[in-house]
């Protein structure tokens, strides 16, 4: 618990630190993301946009989002920013053994999940060229919903199930190359998960962490 409030601290103090006197440039961004499974062989990585002939729904849309992003000058090279987003994170779950009465295995069955969370984090970063930058800073994954789509088995109808065995907050590492001009946006970051997201009982049995790798477009509006 003291990590969390470590972590919003941090976003809460860091996005004051510079003063008043820089000009802020603000973005609204645009991202496709990968959810990328860490520990957990049995997860796989969704596409961002995709097609399988195999799945129920042949047409594969996974992670996606949107957000607002604000740059404040710092020195002649550096620069703070601050991003919140709310996304979609999709990945391929854990697969669904079917077995039949007696318990012989019939089929393994393999569905999506999405995870549905809004995601603040807060970085320096340092400006290799006038449009070019690195950054790295803190930031967290805020849970507001996990949900799985459940396969159709025999005759059953498709349902979607809540997944309440997550943790409502992981706080992240994020590391990012940015090409900022005085209208555009284009950013690539990888957010790693710090902490295993299972909690109860299931994080003695199991480590579940996961990175995400989130693709930018930003429009200026400020």
């Amino acid at each position: 618990m003291r990590l969390y409030f470590f972590v919003f601290s941090f976003l809460l103090l860091a996005t004051q630190a510079v003063g008043q006197t820089a000009k802020y440039e603000y973005f609204i961004t645009l991202n496709g993301n990968l959810y990328l499974p860490i520990n957990n062989p049995e997860k796989g990585v969704y596409p961002i946009l995709g097609y399988d002939k195999e799945t129920d729904s042949k047409v594969l849309i996974g992670g996606m989002g949107v957000g607002l992003a604000a740059f404040k000058s710092v020195k002649n090279n550096l620069m703070l920013k601050g991003q919140a987003n709310l996304s979609k994170h999709t990945y391929w779950d854990e697969p669904l053994y079917i077995v039949d009465d007696v318990g012989n295995p019939l089929n393994r069955l393999v569905a999506g999940s999405s995870d549905y969370a809004i995601g603040l984090t807060v970085s320096v970063n340092y400006f290799l060229t006038p449009k070019i930058s690195v950054g790295t800073g803190l930031g967290t994954q805020i849970l507001l919903v996990s949900l799985s789509r459940l396969p159709q088995v025999y005759d059953s109808k498709k349902l979607v199930a809540v997944n309440n065995y997550y943790k409502r907050f992981v706080p992240v590492l994020p590391i990012e190359l940015s090409y900022k001009s005085n209208k555009k946006l284009f950013n690539v970051r990888y957010e790693h998960g710090l902490l295993d997201r299972l909690k109860g009982d299931l994080q003695n049995v199991q480590d579940d962490k996961f990175g995400l790798l989130v693709f930018e477009v930003g429009f200026r509006i400020r």
